[in-house]
């Protein structure tokens, strides 16, 4: 598998951490990060979908009473 590397396990791992609500400070522990610079980059790629998960769980419905 060429499309393998370190860096998409990092974006993955971070999205995957922070999907259930995971502590952005625990994944920098975990992954030795001592900048949050770090989760922020490698959870980037994901944020919008994660930000629409946590809205549909959430049933807040705040674009229905526009």
């Amino acid at each position: 598998m060429a499309d393998v590397h370190a860096h998409r396990w990092r974006h993955s791992f971070a999205h995957e951490w922070k999907r259930p609500g995971g502590d952005t400070g625990d994944l920098m522990l975990l992954l030795g990060w001592t900048s949050e610079d770090m989760p922020r980059h490698y959870g980037a790629s994901a944020a919008a979908e994660r930000a629409q998960e946590t809205q549909a769980r959430a049933r807040l419905g705040i674009g229905e009473r526009v």
